[in-house]
């Protein structure tokens, strides 16, 4: 009877034990994915390319295309980086650097938590260095050091993204268009759209008016649909109307552009504000200079939301004072400075 009681208790102390092992080896695995829409997975990366990422999830395989992947949070990633990641993902880039700066690197034991560090760190300083805050340089050795360590990694097209949106802004076109040139590798085709959009900017930026128009042209044909594919469809048809002032079509432009405006949704700030700052630059071009004035003003004064746009409004208003309206000079220059340091614009 004594036997059978032990054979009980030995029996129950090895389901616990068999519990707790198999408890720890699924903690040790488990990675989580929030894939952009749908429920959260959690097993172990199996996989990962520019492409997609491989989770094993209890033994069976499931494939996340890249684009679709929202953010992975690793199993052992210390706290504070978790919580810079959710700052992301909301833009709330001051607070993910605050939440960065919290992260103690030297205790990360998994390599792939140190792999990623990078990423999240560079896009951080590369998005407060473009709304005048920080280090662009440094923003940008971060990025190019995780995307050499990194080259099959998830985020590739991205940080090919922040990189080249961190060099326009500071008015390094031919390198934007190279970074913009692998974005537009990427496979899927809403990165293609946006970075055809970006590389028309920058081939306009640098007088390359006809490989401007083509890219315009390829994202507004654009295959996908979303909400966000939109957006640059009808930022891309700003900048097609851009490339007639650059051919010298003034009254085309401004006539097209002011057709714009009253066909743009009211709360569309971003897009209000390239459709004023490219009548702006019709009217500039054509010698219209006040006109000019009142289509930068309301960039200025109701437009603001897009960083870039808003200190090229203040550039050319600066100019336009200088000459027209000379007391305005000194407060217009000094709102760019402060605002914008690091943009191109500030730096002219």
């Amino acid at each position: 009877m004594y036997f059978l009681k032990n054979k009980s208790i030995i029996a129950s102390l090895v389901v616990l034990l068999t519990t707790f092992v198999t408890d720890s080896l699924m903690a040790q695995d488990a990675d989580k994915l929030y894939p952009s829409n749908g429920a959260a997975v959690t097993g172990k990366i199996a996989e990962m390319t520019r492409n997609n990422v491989v989770m094993e999830v209890r033994g069976v395989k499931e494939n996340f295309q890249a684009i679709d992947i929202q953010r992975i949070l690793y199993e052992g990633e210390p706290a504070p980086y978790t919580k810079a990641k959710e700052a992301v993902l909301s833009e709330q880039w001051e607070d993910a650097m605050d939440s960065l700066k919290k992260v103690d690197f030297k205790s990360i034991a998994r390599d792939d938590i140190k792999k990623e560090f990078d990423f999240y760190a560079g896009l951080v300083q590369a998005k407060l260095a473009m709304g005048g805050q920080g280090d662009p340089a440094a923003a940008d050795a971060r990025l190019l050091n995780f995307v050499r360590v990194n080259s099959n990694s998830f985020h590739f097209f991205n940080t090919s993204d922040a990189l080249g949106s961190l060099a326009a802004s500071t008015g390094k076109h031919d390198q934007a268009l190279k970074y913009f040139a692998a974005l537009a590798s990427s496979p899927f085709p809403a990165q293609k759209l946006k970075a055809q959009y970006s590389l028309g900017n920058s081939n306009l930026a640098v007088g390359k008016v006809a490989e401007a128009r083509s890219a315009f042209g390829e994202a507004l044909a654009g295959s996908t649909d979303d909400a966000v594919s939109k957006q640059y469809k009808k930022m891309a048809s700003v900048g097609i109307i851009r490339c007639e002032t650059y051919d010298k079509k003034y009254a085309e432009a401004i006539e097209k552009l002011r057709k714009l405006v009253s066909d743009t949704e009211a709360t569309d700030n971003e897009l209000f504000a390239l459709i004023y700052n490219a009548l702006g630059e019709a009217h500039l071009q054509a010698g219209q200079e006040e006109e000019a004035i009142l289509a930068y003003l309301h960039t200025d004064l109701l437009f603001t939301s897009n960083p870039d746009s808003h200190a090229e409004a203040l550039y050319h208003l600066i100019q336009l004072f200088t000459k027209l309206d000379p007391p305005r000079v000194a407060e217009t220059k000094a709102r760019l400075q402060s605002l914008y340091a690091n943009s191109a614009w500030a730096k002219k």
